[in-house]
Protein backbone atom coordinates (compact mmCIF):
# COMPACT_ATOMS: atom_id res chain seq x y z
CA UNK A 1 0.00 0.00 0.00
CA UNK A 2 1.21 3.52 -0.79
CA UNK A 3 2.75 5.61 2.00
CA UNK A 4 1.53 9.23 2.39
CA UNK A 5 3.32 11.77 4.58
CA UNK A 6 3.22 15.51 5.19
CA UNK A 7 6.59 17.23 4.80
CA UNK A 8 7.90 20.75 5.40
CA UNK A 9 10.34 22.60 3.14
CA UNK A 10 11.92 25.65 4.83
CA UNK A 11 12.58 28.79 2.79
CA UNK A 12 16.22 29.65 2.11
CA UNK A 13 15.64 33.37 2.77
CA UNK A 14 14.14 32.84 6.25
CA UNK A 15 10.62 33.43 5.00
CA UNK A 16 7.69 31.08 5.57
CA UNK A 17 8.39 27.59 4.28
CA UNK A 18 5.96 25.35 2.40
CA UNK A 19 4.18 22.08 3.13
CA UNK A 20 4.06 19.26 0.60
CA UNK A 21 2.82 15.67 0.47
CA UNK A 22 5.25 12.82 -0.08
CA UNK A 23 3.85 9.68 -1.75
CA UNK A 24 5.89 6.46 -1.82
CA UNK A 25 4.62 3.45 -3.77
CA UNK A 26 6.58 0.54 -5.24
CA UNK A 27 9.80 2.23 -4.10
CA UNK A 28 9.06 5.33 -6.16
CA UNK A 29 8.71 8.71 -4.42
CA UNK A 30 6.71 11.63 -5.73
CA UNK A 31 5.61 14.96 -4.24
CA UNK A 32 2.49 17.12 -4.35
CA UNK A 33 3.07 20.80 -3.65
CA UNK A 34 0.59 22.91 -1.67
CA UNK A 35 -0.04 26.61 -1.13
CA UNK A 36 0.21 26.17 2.65
CA UNK A 37 2.92 28.39 4.18
CA UNK A 38 4.16 28.20 7.78
CA UNK A 39 7.24 29.20 9.78
CA UNK A 40 9.93 26.72 10.81
CA UNK A 41 8.94 27.28 14.46
CA UNK A 42 5.42 26.07 13.61
CA UNK A 43 6.58 22.63 12.46
CA UNK A 44 7.76 19.86 14.81
CA UNK A 45 8.96 17.40 12.18
CA UNK A 46 5.68 15.69 11.46
CA UNK A 47 2.84 18.08 12.30
CA UNK A 48 1.89 21.76 12.55
CA UNK A 49 2.22 23.22 16.05
CA UNK A 50 0.78 26.44 17.47
CA UNK A 51 3.42 28.37 19.49
CA UNK A 52 2.30 29.60 22.95
CA UNK A 53 2.86 33.26 21.99
CA UNK A 54 0.82 32.92 18.80
CA UNK A 55 -1.68 35.73 18.19
CA UNK A 56 -5.39 35.02 17.72
CA UNK A 57 -5.36 35.66 13.97
CA UNK A 58 -2.25 33.49 13.44
CA UNK A 59 -3.81 30.69 15.52
CA UNK A 60 -6.90 30.79 13.32
CA UNK A 61 -4.68 30.73 10.22
CA UNK A 62 -2.69 27.71 11.46
CA UNK A 63 -5.85 25.85 12.46
CA UNK A 64 -7.30 26.43 8.99
CA UNK A 65 -4.11 24.97 7.47
CA UNK A 66 -4.34 21.96 9.78
CA UNK A 67 -7.91 21.42 8.57
CA UNK A 68 -6.80 21.78 4.95
CA UNK A 69 -3.95 19.29 5.37
CA UNK A 70 -6.22 16.82 7.17
CA UNK A 71 -8.73 17.12 4.32
CA UNK A 72 -6.06 16.51 1.65
CA UNK A 73 -4.61 13.48 3.45
CA UNK A 74 -8.13 12.08 3.84
CA UNK A 75 -8.67 12.46 0.08
CA UNK A 76 -5.33 10.87 -0.78
CA UNK A 77 -6.01 7.97 1.58
CA UNK A 78 -9.45 7.45 0.01
CA UNK A 79 -7.92 7.42 -3.48
CA UNK A 80 -5.35 4.79 -2.44
CA UNK A 81 -8.06 2.66 -0.79
CA UNK A 82 -10.15 2.75 -3.96
CA UNK A 83 -7.19 1.65 -6.07
CA UNK A 84 -6.40 -1.18 -3.62
CA UNK A 85 -10.03 -2.31 -3.56
CA UNK A 86 -10.19 -2.41 -7.36
CA UNK A 87 -7.25 -4.80 -7.57
CA UNK A 88 -5.72 -2.91 -10.47
CA UNK A 89 -2.04 -1.99 -10.70
CA UNK A 90 -1.44 1.69 -10.06
CA UNK A 91 1.50 4.07 -9.72
CA UNK A 92 2.33 7.21 -7.76
CA UNK A 93 1.51 9.19 -10.92
CA UNK A 94 -1.98 7.65 -10.92
CA UNK A 95 -2.52 8.78 -7.31
CA UNK A 96 -1.39 12.32 -8.08
CA UNK A 97 -3.50 12.45 -11.25
CA UNK A 98 -6.60 11.33 -9.34
CA UNK A 99 -5.90 13.85 -6.57
CA UNK A 100 -5.68 16.71 -9.06
CA UNK A 101 -8.78 15.59 -10.97
CA UNK A 102 -11.91 17.55 -9.87
CA UNK A 103 -13.88 14.41 -10.62
CA UNK A 104 -12.38 12.75 -7.54
CA UNK A 105 -14.20 15.17 -5.23
CA UNK A 106 -16.21 12.74 -3.15
CA UNK A 107 -18.25 15.01 -0.91
CA UNK A 108 -19.28 18.48 0.25
CA UNK A 109 -16.16 19.20 2.33
CA UNK A 110 -13.86 18.20 -0.55
CA UNK A 111 -15.72 20.55 -2.86
CA UNK A 112 -15.64 23.37 -0.28
CA UNK A 113 -11.87 23.16 0.19
CA UNK A 114 -11.38 23.09 -3.58
CA UNK A 115 -13.65 26.13 -3.94
CA UNK A 116 -11.77 28.06 -1.23
CA UNK A 117 -8.46 27.49 -3.03
CA UNK A 118 -9.99 28.73 -6.29
CA UNK A 119 -11.34 31.84 -4.56
CA UNK A 120 -7.84 32.63 -3.27
CA UNK A 121 -6.29 32.18 -6.72
CA UNK A 122 -8.74 34.54 -8.43
CA UNK A 123 -8.28 37.27 -5.82
CA UNK A 124 -11.48 36.78 -3.81
CA UNK A 125 -9.62 36.64 -0.51
CA UNK A 126 -12.44 37.93 1.69
CA UNK A 127 -14.90 35.38 0.35
CA UNK A 128 -12.29 32.64 0.78
CA UNK A 129 -11.75 33.73 4.39
CA UNK A 130 -15.50 33.62 5.15
CA UNK A 131 -15.89 30.21 3.56
CA UNK A 132 -12.76 28.89 5.29
CA UNK A 133 -13.97 30.00 8.75
CA UNK A 134 -17.33 28.34 8.11
CA UNK A 135 -15.85 25.07 6.87
CA UNK A 136 -13.43 24.95 9.80
CA UNK A 137 -16.40 25.32 12.15
CA UNK A 138 -18.42 22.64 10.35
CA UNK A 139 -15.39 20.33 10.40
CA UNK A 140 -15.44 20.37 14.22
CA UNK A 141 -19.08 19.24 14.20
CA UNK A 142 -18.52 16.36 11.74
CA UNK A 143 -15.15 15.49 13.33
CA UNK A 144 -13.19 16.35 10.17
CA UNK A 145 -14.83 13.72 7.96
CA UNK A 146 -16.07 14.40 4.45
CA UNK A 147 -19.84 14.61 3.89
CA UNK A 148 -21.28 12.42 1.12
CA UNK A 149 -23.59 14.49 -1.08
CA UNK A 150 -26.67 12.49 -0.12
CA UNK A 151 -25.98 13.19 3.58
CA UNK A 152 -25.79 16.96 3.12
CA UNK A 153 -29.43 17.36 4.12
CA UNK A 154 -31.70 19.26 6.51
CA UNK A 155 -30.97 16.82 9.35
CA UNK A 156 -27.25 17.52 9.15
CA UNK A 157 -27.73 21.29 8.92
CA UNK A 158 -30.21 21.36 11.80
CA UNK A 159 -27.77 19.36 13.93
CA UNK A 160 -24.96 21.75 13.07
CA UNK A 161 -27.08 24.74 14.10
CA UNK A 162 -27.81 23.07 17.44
CA UNK A 163 -24.08 22.38 17.82
CA UNK A 164 -23.35 26.10 17.39
CA UNK A 165 -26.11 27.20 19.77
CA UNK A 166 -24.83 24.83 22.47
CA UNK A 167 -21.47 26.58 22.24
CA UNK A 168 -23.04 29.93 23.07
CA UNK A 169 -23.29 31.50 19.60
CA UNK A 170 -26.15 33.93 19.10
CA UNK A 171 -28.67 33.62 16.28
CA UNK A 172 -26.91 36.21 14.14
CA UNK A 173 -23.68 34.19 14.37
CA UNK A 174 -25.34 30.89 13.47
CA UNK A 175 -27.13 32.66 10.62
CA UNK A 176 -23.76 33.91 9.34
CA UNK A 177 -22.45 30.33 9.10
CA UNK A 178 -25.67 29.08 7.52
CA UNK A 179 -25.63 31.77 4.82
CA UNK A 180 -22.03 30.94 3.96
CA UNK A 181 -22.85 27.22 3.78
CA UNK A 182 -25.79 27.95 1.51
CA UNK A 183 -23.52 29.95 -0.81
CA UNK A 184 -21.10 27.02 -1.02
CA UNK A 185 -23.98 24.59 -1.60
CA UNK A 186 -25.35 26.81 -4.38
CA UNK A 187 -21.95 26.83 -6.08
CA UNK A 188 -21.79 23.04 -5.78
CA UNK A 189 -25.18 22.80 -7.49
CA UNK A 190 -23.88 25.09 -10.26
CA UNK A 191 -21.01 22.62 -10.78
CA UNK A 192 -23.49 19.79 -11.29
CA UNK A 193 -23.27 18.07 -7.91
CA UNK A 194 -26.57 16.60 -6.72
CA UNK A 195 -27.73 17.88 -3.31
CA UNK A 196 -30.83 17.08 -1.28
CA UNK A 197 -33.57 19.68 -1.86
CA UNK A 198 -33.66 22.70 0.48
CA UNK A 199 -31.32 21.48 3.27
CA UNK A 200 -31.58 24.87 5.05
CA UNK A 201 -35.38 24.94 5.41
CA UNK A 202 -35.41 24.36 9.20
CA UNK A 203 -32.60 26.73 10.31
CA UNK A 204 -32.54 30.47 10.98
CA UNK A 205 -30.91 32.53 8.24
CA UNK A 206 -32.11 36.06 9.04
CA UNK A 207 -30.46 38.95 10.89
CA UNK A 208 -31.79 39.91 14.31
CA UNK A 209 -31.86 43.59 15.23
CA UNK A 210 -29.49 44.07 18.16
CA UNK A 211 -29.61 46.82 20.75
CA UNK A 212 -26.23 48.55 21.10
CA UNK A 213 -25.57 50.22 24.42
CA UNK A 214 -23.58 53.41 24.00
CA UNK A 215 -21.57 54.69 26.97
CA UNK A 216 -21.81 58.18 28.44
CA UNK A 217 -19.43 61.10 28.03
CA UNK A 218 -18.51 60.67 31.70
CA UNK A 219 -17.39 57.10 30.98
CA UNK A 220 -15.42 58.25 27.94
CA UNK A 221 -13.57 60.67 30.23
CA UNK A 222 -12.85 57.85 32.71
CA UNK A 223 -11.33 55.80 29.89
CA UNK A 224 -9.26 58.82 28.84
CA UNK A 225 -8.02 59.55 32.36
CA UNK A 226 -7.28 56.07 33.76
CA UNK A 227 -3.58 55.60 34.56
CA UNK A 228 -2.22 52.87 32.27
CA UNK A 229 1.45 53.90 32.39
CA UNK A 230 2.41 50.45 33.72
CA UNK A 231 0.60 48.65 30.88
CA UNK A 232 1.83 49.87 27.46
CA UNK A 233 -0.43 47.52 25.48
CA UNK A 234 -3.52 48.70 27.38
CA UNK A 235 -2.36 52.29 26.96
CA UNK A 236 -2.00 51.85 23.20
CA UNK A 237 -5.48 50.31 22.94
CA UNK A 238 -6.93 53.22 24.95
CA UNK A 239 -5.22 55.71 22.61
CA UNK A 240 -6.64 54.01 19.52
CA UNK A 241 -10.10 54.09 21.13
CA UNK A 242 -9.81 57.78 21.98
CA UNK A 243 -8.50 58.57 18.49
CA UNK A 244 -11.65 56.94 17.09
CA UNK A 245 -13.87 59.00 19.39
CA UNK A 246 -12.02 62.24 18.62
CA UNK A 247 -12.39 61.60 14.87
CA UNK A 248 -16.19 61.20 15.05
CA UNK A 249 -16.19 57.45 15.53
CA UNK A 250 -13.73 56.49 12.79
CA UNK A 251 -13.82 52.69 12.40
CA UNK A 252 -10.73 50.64 13.23
CA UNK A 253 -10.20 49.50 9.64
CA UNK A 254 -10.14 53.12 8.47
CA UNK A 255 -7.79 54.08 11.30
CA UNK A 256 -5.41 51.22 10.51
CA UNK A 257 -5.18 52.06 6.81
CA UNK A 258 -4.71 55.81 7.16
CA UNK A 259 -1.60 56.88 5.24
CA UNK A 260 0.78 59.68 6.25
CA UNK A 261 -0.30 61.42 3.05
CA UNK A 262 -3.90 61.53 4.36
CA UNK A 263 -2.85 64.13 6.97
CA UNK A 264 -2.36 67.56 5.45
CA UNK A 265 -2.73 71.07 6.87
CA UNK A 266 -4.28 69.86 10.09
CA UNK A 267 -6.94 67.78 8.29
CA UNK A 268 -7.31 64.04 7.82
CA UNK A 269 -8.88 63.14 4.50
CA UNK A 270 -9.74 59.50 3.87
CA UNK A 271 -12.22 57.35 2.01
CA UNK A 272 -14.35 54.97 4.11
CA UNK A 273 -13.54 51.40 3.17
CA UNK A 274 -17.14 50.35 3.80
CA UNK A 275 -19.00 52.96 1.71
CA UNK A 276 -16.09 54.58 -0.23
CA UNK A 277 -17.40 57.97 0.90
CA UNK A 278 -14.77 60.71 1.19
CA UNK A 279 -14.50 62.01 4.78
CA UNK A 280 -12.61 65.02 6.11
CA UNK A 281 -11.83 65.38 9.83
CA UNK A 282 -10.13 68.30 11.54
CA UNK A 283 -7.28 67.26 13.84
CA UNK A 284 -8.14 68.81 17.20
CA UNK A 285 -5.54 69.37 19.95
CA UNK A 286 -6.73 66.23 21.80
CA UNK A 287 -6.46 64.20 18.61
CA UNK A 288 -2.90 65.31 17.93
CA UNK A 289 -1.86 64.62 21.53
CA UNK A 290 -3.29 61.10 21.26
CA UNK A 291 -1.45 60.49 17.97
CA UNK A 292 1.81 61.60 19.58
CA UNK A 293 1.19 59.25 22.52
CA UNK A 294 1.00 56.29 20.11
CA UNK A 295 4.51 56.96 18.82
CA UNK A 296 5.94 57.31 15.35
CA UNK A 297 5.09 54.75 12.66
CA UNK A 298 8.04 53.63 10.50
CA UNK A 299 5.86 52.50 7.59
CA UNK A 300 3.84 54.55 5.10
CA UNK A 301 0.85 54.38 7.44
CA UNK A 302 -0.06 57.23 9.77
CA UNK A 303 -0.39 55.28 13.03
CA UNK A 304 1.75 52.36 14.33
CA UNK A 305 -0.85 49.67 13.60
CA UNK A 306 0.50 48.45 10.25
CA UNK A 307 4.18 48.95 10.96
CA UNK A 308 6.02 47.06 8.20
CA UNK A 309 5.39 47.71 4.50
CA UNK A 310 7.26 44.53 3.51
CA UNK A 311 5.14 42.10 5.57
CA UNK A 312 1.57 40.87 5.06
CA UNK A 313 -0.51 44.06 5.47
CA UNK A 314 -3.82 42.24 6.00
CA UNK A 315 -2.29 39.96 8.63
CA UNK A 316 -0.86 42.95 10.55
CA UNK A 317 -4.28 44.60 10.48
CA UNK A 318 -6.05 41.47 11.74
CA UNK A 319 -3.50 40.92 14.52
CA UNK A 320 -3.81 44.53 15.70
CA UNK A 321 -7.60 44.47 15.53
CA UNK A 322 -7.86 41.44 17.81
CA UNK A 323 -5.14 42.70 20.16
CA UNK A 324 -6.68 46.17 20.58
CA UNK A 325 -10.18 44.80 21.23
CA UNK A 326 -8.81 42.23 23.68
CA UNK A 327 -7.04 44.99 25.63
CA UNK A 328 -10.06 47.29 25.49
CA UNK A 329 -12.08 44.56 27.15
CA UNK A 330 -9.53 44.52 29.98
CA UNK A 331 -9.78 48.31 30.32
CA UNK A 332 -13.56 48.05 30.55
CA UNK A 333 -13.19 45.50 33.34
CA UNK A 334 -10.71 47.76 35.17
CA UNK A 335 -13.20 50.62 35.34
CA UNK A 336 -16.14 48.32 36.15
CA UNK A 337 -17.92 48.85 32.83
CA UNK A 338 -20.89 46.56 32.30
CA UNK A 339 -20.83 47.05 28.53
CA UNK A 340 -18.08 45.09 26.74
CA UNK A 341 -15.64 47.74 25.58
CA UNK A 342 -14.67 47.42 21.90
CA UNK A 343 -13.67 49.78 19.11
CA UNK A 344 -17.29 49.90 17.94
CA UNK A 345 -18.29 51.45 21.28
CA UNK A 346 -16.31 54.61 20.42
CA UNK A 347 -18.41 55.06 17.27
CA UNK A 348 -21.65 54.30 19.10
CA UNK A 349 -20.74 56.70 21.91
CA UNK A 350 -19.91 59.61 19.62
CA UNK A 351 -23.23 59.29 17.77
CA UNK A 352 -25.25 58.93 20.97
CA UNK A 353 -23.55 61.85 22.73
CA UNK A 354 -23.93 64.04 19.64
CA UNK A 355 -27.66 63.26 19.48
CA UNK A 356 -28.19 63.87 23.22
CA UNK A 357 -26.59 67.31 22.76
CA UNK A 358 -29.15 68.21 20.08
CA UNK A 359 -26.76 68.00 17.14
CA UNK A 360 -28.97 67.60 14.03
CA UNK A 361 -29.26 64.12 12.54
CA UNK A 362 -28.16 65.51 9.17
CA UNK A 363 -24.89 66.66 10.76
CA UNK A 364 -24.36 63.33 12.55
CA UNK A 365 -25.03 61.53 9.27
CA UNK A 366 -22.38 63.57 7.45
CA UNK A 367 -19.92 63.20 10.32
CA UNK A 368 -20.21 59.40 10.40
CA UNK A 369 -20.13 58.92 6.66
CA UNK A 370 -23.59 57.37 6.40
CA UNK A 371 -25.19 57.11 2.98
CA UNK A 372 -28.39 58.78 4.15
CA UNK A 373 -30.15 60.24 7.19
CA UNK A 374 -32.38 57.15 7.19
CA UNK A 375 -29.32 55.03 7.91
CA UNK A 376 -28.38 57.36 10.76
CA UNK A 377 -31.88 57.23 12.26
CA UNK A 378 -31.83 53.43 12.20
CA UNK A 379 -28.33 53.45 13.68
CA UNK A 380 -29.30 55.81 16.52
CA UNK A 381 -32.42 53.81 17.28
CA UNK A 382 -30.27 50.78 18.15
CA UNK A 383 -27.94 52.63 20.50
CA UNK A 384 -30.09 53.41 23.50
CA UNK A 385 -33.49 52.46 24.85
CA UNK A 386 -33.39 54.86 27.80
CA UNK A 387 -36.30 57.01 26.52
CA UNK A 388 -38.49 53.90 26.17
CA UNK A 389 -37.37 52.72 29.62
CA UNK A 390 -38.29 56.12 31.13
CA UNK A 391 -41.73 55.95 29.51
CA UNK A 392 -42.25 52.47 30.94
CA UNK A 393 -41.21 53.66 34.42
CA UNK A 394 -43.81 56.43 34.27
CA UNK A 395 -46.51 53.88 33.44
CA UNK A 396 -45.37 51.65 36.32
CA UNK A 397 -45.61 54.63 38.71
CA UNK A 398 -49.14 55.37 37.53
CA UNK A 399 -50.13 51.85 38.56
CA UNK A 400 -49.14 52.58 42.19
CA UNK A 401 -51.19 55.79 42.49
Amino acid sequence: MASIKVKFRPHSAQKDGSLFYQIIHRRLTRQISTDFRIKSSEWNGYDIIIPPDCGEARCAYLNSIKDGVHHDITRLTSIVKRYNASGEVYSTEDIISSFNDPGTIIGFMSFAHSLIEKMKKIGKGKMAKRFSATISSLAKYIEHEDIPWQEFNSTLILGYEEFLLERGLCRNSTSYYMRNLRSIANKAAEHGFSLCPNPFKHVYMGVDKTVKRAISLKTICRIRDIDLSESPFLDFARNVFMFSFYTRGMSFVDIAFLKKSDLQNGMIRYRRRKTHQLIQVKVEAQTRKTMESMGECMSAYLLPIITDDTEDIEQQYQNSYHRVNRNLKKIGELIGLETKLTMYVARHAWASIARSNNIPISTISDAMGHDSETTTRIYLSTLDTSSVDRANSKIMKLMTM
